[in-house]
């Protein structure tokens, strides 16, 4: 059973059983800079669409076929491995050297791996890692046998309203094999093997915090509108204020066009200015009570606490039946959210083998 199986849905029971990445076109994913290459300085900006290559390995084969050093690339992001995937990476590049050929770095026709570089410029620094805003997506539902009039209802109520913004799956490893070395890591039992292996532990169990708190709030109906006690946030921003310093109606209205959202827990040690009111605080500690080996862990790691939107805004949510039984779906997701969570609420889905 997936480590995010049984949370709550917001809008009902999946209306089908789908396959997903029966092919990587199936999965498309497009990163979203929020700048440009400044056209100068000691690296170039690229762009670079991969087929059935992790980020990892596709900075190994680009690091290979430029003669360069992997450790000098920097990446916003990664992205899966049974997709196509378009991302943007920074190279080190000498000032004096003439800039590298655009196209094909490393094609496979047997294992179906593809690497390509779409685009370059000169830029000035490294990309850092979170130096992205977003990710649109595309992606083909097969063999998905259910009611179009159900499923276009669905869809446009998403659209409207929004889904829990849980963590996906991917954030807790194969087959959840994170979630048991972190148990493994707060019980004395394992110990990371390097700094990280570390931070994605620690993701996850924070992950599983939060995820835990989120469907509570589903089920008790008040994950989508922010109650007096709440901290709120602004969507797509880091900027977080008390719900009770704006008028009700007022808060209601930004709430209702997905303006602002209702936050959650990212346990941790306790941050100056991060104070929370006490009927809040009561209430997700009583929710964390299952997980407080997790949550005294990540105190003790001294990771600091923050706060995650408790919606997600679906954005520019587009979709078109191809034929009876396979649905394509394009839409906009900010940095750090899942595909996953915007398909939990329409299908029950599984990757073709």
């Amino acid at each position: 059973m997936s480590i995010t199986q049984g949370l709550a849905r917001a809008w009902g029971e999946p209306l089908g059983r789908a396959q997903v990445a029966g092919q990587p076109e199936d999965f498309f994913v497009d990163e979203q800079l929020s700048f440009s290459a400044s056209e100068d300085g000691p690296h170039l900006l690229i762009q670079i669409e991969k087929r059935r290559l992790s980020t990892s390995e596709a900075i190994r084969r680009l690091a290979d076929g430029w003669d360069i050093p992997a450790q000098g690339i920097g990446y916003a992001g990664r992205k899966d491995r049974e997709a196509v995937s378009r991302q943007w990476l920074t190279v080190p590049w000498p000032i004096q050297a003439s800039l590298p050929q655009t196209g094909a770095i490393f094609d496979d026709p047997t294992s179906g791996k593809q690497l390509r570089v779409l685009k370059l410029a000169r830029h000035r620094r490294k990309l850092p890692v979170g130096a992205l805003t977003g990710n649109r997506f595309g992606l083909r539902l097969r063999e998905f046998k259910a009611d179009p009039v159900a499923v276009n209802a669905r869809l446009q109520q998403i659209a409207i309203a929004g889904v829990p913004n849980y963590f996906g799956g991917q954030r807790f490893g194969h087959d959840g094999g994170n979630a048991q070395k972190v148990a493994a890591w707060f019980a004395g039992e394992y110990r990371p093997r390097h700094r990280t292996e570390r931070s994605m532990l620690l993701s996850s169990a924070r992950s599983i915090c939060f995820n835990a708190v989120l469907s509570e709030r589903v089920e008790s109906g008040d994950w989508a509108t922010p109650g007096v006690c709440d901290l709120v946030v602004l969507d797509g921003r880091g900027s977080l204020f008390a719900a009770d310093t704006e008028a009700p109606a007022r808060l209601a209205a930004r709430a209702a066009g997905l303006r602002v959202h209702a936050t959650g827990p990212l346990p941790g040690q306790p941050r100056k200015g991060l104070s929370l009111p006490e009927q809040l605080s009561q209430r997700e500690d009583d929710w964390l009570r299952p997980h407080a080996a997790l949550v005294e862990g990540l105190q003790a790691a001294r990771v600091d606490a923050a706060r995650r939107a408790l919606r997600l805004a679906v954005g520019a949510l587009a979709w078109r039946w191809a034929d009876r039984q396979t649905l394509e779906l394009e839409f906009s997701l900010p940095k750090g959210c899942y595909a996953t969570a915007v398909l939990r609420e329409l299908v029950d889905w599984e990757i073709a083998a």
